[in-house]
């Protein structure tokens, strides 16, 4: 538990990505090569095979996508994506409120969580997206969480799932790396049409990627957000959470 091991997970993806998701299943030479050099500098040689099996799994095993239609895709069947995907967009006095009443309203609706407190973004945003990948023409985000919830998988079902990340406020964080991935798109992709090629977001919850759920909170990206949050920071009004209610 804590902040290393969920490092620790997070580079293990990451040296995946870099190699490729396919490439890295295949060759379990040297992926356990490479897990050998980590736990040994952390002394943590015991993990080796759990490791590898888990890590092995997890590149094959078909994750949940957030689209109109039920569907799933592994890691190691992508052909399209970029890890740590690096971002920077402006905020014109954007009113920290009136981005919550925007998420609040349109991801996980009618679930409770905790609100943001008032304050003002003006500047640039730096951020880095663990994975954005490309499907079958729609385009992804997905962050992976290494949260402790609970010993076994049925702490990593989907309302428990659901639950820890409105309670990390982890659907901002989607949010805006689907804000990200819009501009990017519109920036890049000629004829770019966001009902059309703006897939959705997925907060992958690593400890439970052996539930059947995969541990994944998929949401498909709502253009009506995405289109008012990319106004919203380019410095137009929009309604605090209060406004909206009142």
């Amino acid at each position: 538990r804590g902040p290393g091991p969920g490092t620790f997970l997070h580079g293990l993806l990451e040296w995946a990505g870099k190699q490729g998701f396919d490439t890295a299943a295949k060759d379990r030479e040297t992926l356990n090569d490479m897990l050998w050099r980590r736990v040994q500098l952390r002394g943590w040689q015991a993990w080796q095979e759990p490791l590898a099996g888990w890590l092995s799994a997890l590149l094959t095993t078909p994750l949940p996508l957030a689209a109109p239609t039920p569907q799933s895709v592994a890691l190691n069947e992508l052909e399209s994506y970029q890890v740590e995907l690096e971002f920077w967009f402006a905020a014109k006095r954007v009113n920290t409120q009136a981005i919550d009443a925007l998420v609040s309203k349109h991801l996980l609706p009618g679930v409770e969580r905790p609100a943001l407190d008032a304050d003002t973004l003006n500047g640039m945003l730096k951020g880095f997206i663990d994975l954005a990948f490309e499907h079958q023409g729609r385009f992804y985000v997905l962050d992976w969480k290494s949260n402790y919830l609970g010993p076994n998988d049925s702490a990593y079902e989907p309302e428990a799932l659901r639950h820890a990340l409105l309670a990390k406020r982890y659907d901002l964080q989607a949010a805006l790396y689907l804000l990200a991935m819009h501009r990017l798109l519109k920036a890049r992709l000629p004829d770019y049409d966001p009902h059309q090629h703006l897939g959705g977001s997925m907060t992958v919850f690593l400890r439970g990627s052996r539930s059947p759920g995969r541990g994944v909170v998929g949401e498909p990206a709502p253009v009506e957000l995405i289109e008012a949050l990319d106004s919203l920071f380019a410095g137009e009004p929009h309604a605090t959470q209060q406004e909206a209610t009142a």
